[in-house]
């Protein structure tokens, strides 16, 4: 496979900068990806980020077509992995560009590009709501009704007080939807690890399955075992981090968004470290376009064990990227193998994705 073009567009929409990339090989086929930094976790911007791509196109690697599809993928990458180190959205995009390629040149999913061992026909996903919502119950209900099993809520209070407020209108959401229906919680890493231990007895009335990144990302192995389990998210973005949490009592799930982990291939290899362990798996999205988020569900169903419900499902920000239906989107609560190889888009649809605005 040799890549005989490319483009890397800066695109600016109302809430959100991201960058539409392009591959294009030698049999005429196009392959597309979406870097879409997230303030504050990245500190990138659309238009440096477009200018590294760029730059890395010519210098891409040519694999042999008898390698398999990742070792292929690793192969091209290899010459311009240094340069993209420290712009782990852009690496997403370009691994994710190049997986699309391969998977259409051999007729495979991403997913089977992925997949050592096979792949799931479909994944369970979640939905996402904010404790603070006045309705946080009914929303929860709308959820149920349309046919998702599990949701998570984000707890953004500050305070006692308000952390009094969210924990009572978890306990009317649990009233209303009690067990087998799963209740995730998330308050994105804002606590430390003595008020985590305090506030996570006082959730276990709530049984959430567990709660995601309790403490900031660095204290994480700190946290030890609590009244209800945890899972860890940006902590897996730290160097040797994955393997600390393998074994670390209380933790019970990755949260795996390979748009923040710097591709699917590392995603994978985070969560195969997981698996090992016997915890369970989640992939989500980093507020991803259509691209982005097609990709994660391909990641979805090549991991190495079933994963939980993931958090997969449309969100509001897609609004800020160009219109593409999402290939993997089926009926509300899953998302299942696409019809066209690749990620699952259209000549058309990749043709539009990288049409000028």
């Amino acid at each position: 496979m040799r890549i005989q073009g490319g483009a890397a567009l800066p695109s600016y929409g109302p809430n959100r900068q991201f960058v539409r990339l392009g591959l294009r090989d030698e049999q005429k086929l196009l392959g597309i990806g979406e870097a879409s930094p997230l303030p504050p976790f990245a500190a990138d911007v659309a238009s440096v980020l477009a200018v590294f791509l760029g730059e890395a196109f010519p210098n891409l690697d040519a694999p042999a077509d008898d390698l398999p599809p990742r070792e292929a993928v690793a192969f091209a990458l290899a010459p311009v992995e240094r340069a993209l180190a420290p712009h782990p959205a852009a690496r997403f995009a370009l691994e994710t560009a190049l997986f699309d390629l391969v998977g259409q040149r051999r007729g495979l999913s991403v997913a089977a590009c992925l997949a050592d061992d096979g792949r799931l026909a479909s994944v369970p996903t979640n939905g996402l709501l904010d404790a603070s919502a006045p309705d946080l119950p009914a929303r929860a209900r709308e959820l149920a009704d349309a046919g998702l099993r599990a949701v998570k809520v984000k707890l953004r209070a500050r305070d006692e007080a308000g952390f009094s407020r969210e924990l009572a209108a978890l306990r009317a959401l649990r009233e209303a939807l009690p067990p087998p229906f799963e209740l995730r919680l998330d308050p994105n890493g804002a606590w430390t690890v003595p008020e985590a231990q305090e506030k996570l007895a006082r959730l276990a009335d709530v049984a959430p399955r567990y709660v995601e990144q309790p403490v900031p990302a660095a204290l994480l192995p700190d946290l030890g075992p609590a009244a209800v389990p945890w899972a860890a998210d940006e902590s897996l973005l730290l160097p040797g981090m994955a393997e600390r949490l393998a074994g670390a009592p209380g933790c019970a799930a990755f949260i795996l968004k390979p748009a923040a982990l710097g591709g699917l291939d590392r995603a994978l290899a985070v969560a195969s470290i997981g698996a090992a362990a016997s915890l369970d798996l989640v992939v989500t999205h980093f507020a991803d376009g259509p691209v982005g988020l097609a990709a994660a569900s391909e990641l979805a169903r090549a991991l190495p064990r079933p994963p939980l419900d993931c958090g997969l499902e449309p969100h509001p920000g897609l609004s800020t990227y160009p219109a593409m239906a999402i290939p993997q989107r089926g009926r509300p609560g899953a998302v299942r193998e696409a019809a066209l190889p690749g990620l699952g888009f259209s000549e058309e649809a990749r043709r539009r994705w990288l049409a000028t605005d």
